[in-house]
Parts: structure tokens; sequence; C-alpha cells
């Protein structure tokens, strides 16, 4: 075969000498990908302020004229991480005319899953603590991080419904951001990152009429996104796999 003309060599996987991750003595998390079965989740949609998401969503994604949104609290389980509570905070949003999730919060209770998903992904997440619960027919869950809520979320378990209706995109993007070791220098890291559940099994969809609130906070800004309208809430659960990412854009090359 002519040189020219010779495909190149898949290029060998990085093998660190350090490990996975920090610490070398014992890493906090192992790579993806990670299984995450029989999920259970409460997410509320509802329609906020263009102008004040476009403050928080970064170009080039493009928000949705609505400002549509959803808050999900979830309990997960998954080998690798373990078990947690997590509120998810996102926005409906478009990358080159794809839609995607934009994450602008998470708030969990698990300091692997902390760290795995800031590191790895670049979900933006704090340590809090967040509940679900069912009693007397309503899903509520509750957030609450430096002994002050910050979220306050309720369904009615209503009709059950075709996964169908809950369907929307399973990419989410997210702003990575690691800061120099030198105050005032570039961040190391400044990109979109982008990564899509696979192998998603929806099970048991209900939908409900719903309310959504946040409260303030001297750090934590859920109550600077206006809740302008609430569409509805749906609880579900689910199984699917969170695989790697990739970088959709980067902010220091482009």
């Amino acid at each position: 075969m002519d040189a020219k003309v010779r495909k190149k060599a898949a290029p060998k996987p990085f093998k660190s000498p350090f490990g996975y991750a920090m610490p070398h003595l014992s890493p906090l998390y192992t790579p993806p990908p990670f299984e995450y079965r029989d999920a259970h989740s409460m997410m509320i949609v509802f329609e906020s302020d263009p102008k004040v998401l476009a403050r928080y969503v970064p170009k080039p994604l493009v928000i949705d004229p609505k400002a549509t949104m959803f808050a999900q609290i979830s309990r997960f389980f998954t080998a690798g991480f373990g078990s947690y509570h997590e509120i998810l905070l996102a926005a409906h949003a478009h990358f080159q005319g794809r839609p995607v999730n934009y994450s602008l919060s998470l708030i969990l209770d698990n300091d692997i899953a902390i760290c795995g998903g800031r590191e790895i992904w670049g979900f933006p997440k704090k340590l809090g603590r967040v509940t679900l619960s069912d009693k007397d027919g309503v899903m509520s869950g509750t957030v609450e991080r430096g002994g002050l809520p910050l979220v306050r979320g309720a369904m009615q378990i209503g009709d059950i419904c075709s996964p169908g209706e809950l369907a929307g995109s399973a990419e989410y993007v997210q702003l990575k951001m690691i800061p120099s070791v030198r105050n005032g220098a570039p961040p190391e890291v400044m990109q979109l990152a982008s990564t899509t559940l696979r192998n998603v099994v929806m099970k048991d969809v209900f939908k409900g009429p719903a309310t959504l609130e946040f409260f303030p906070s001297p750090v934590d800004r859920f109550c600077d996104i206006p809740i302008a309208r609430v569409i509805g809430g749906y609880l579900y659960r689910a199984d699917f796999t969170l695989e790697d990412g990739e970088v959709i854009h980067d902010y220091l090359t482009a």
C-alpha cells in the first residue's frame, strides 16, 4: 500500500503512572462508564426569563426562546459513585442546531460524585443536603446548603403517562473551568464539555401538577433565576449509562 494513503494507527490510550484520579495513594473514583440503575427522579419543568437566563448560559449555546428549564431532584445508585441525592438545575438550549441541556447548578450529598462530576465532565457540583420523599400522594423534594433552604419542589403523583411525553435531549453540556495555579493567569481549562446519557430505559413515568420555589442565599443564587410559570411535574424511574464526554467548544483556543 502507498505510504501516502496508509491509514494512521489509532493512538494508544494514555496510561498515567499516577493512576486515574487523585490522590495517588487512594484514588477517589474510577474511570467511566458508570451504570445507574433504578434512579428515582422528580422533574419539574418551568419557564423563566430569557433576558436573565441569557446571562448564565454561555455562547455559542442558544437558549430556548421561552427560557424553558427544569429542576430535577433524584435518588441515584451506581457502582463507583455509590448512592446519593442530587438536584440538577438545567436550561433547554441548542448547540449548532441540536437540542441540549445546559447544567447551571447541581447540589448533592456524595463527595465521590461531586469530585468525579466536576473533574471529568465539568458538572458544576456542590455539597449540600437533598431529600426526596413520597407522602399522601405527593412527591416532594428539598435542597439545603449552609443551613439555608434553597429549593422546595412538589408534584401530585397523578396519571401514568408514556415515556414519550418526557422525551427530550439526553445530551448535557457544562462549562468546565479549572483556574490556573497563578492568580491572574488564564484558567488552565475553559471549555464546553458534553456528555450524552446512553442506554436510557424509562420506567413508570407519572405526571401531575407541580409547585417550585427558590429561596434566597448569599452564596447559592438559585433565587436569581425567575420562575415565570410552572408547566408541570414528572416522576419516573430510569436506568442509564454515564459515559465519556467530549469537548464541543474550547474558549482558550477559539
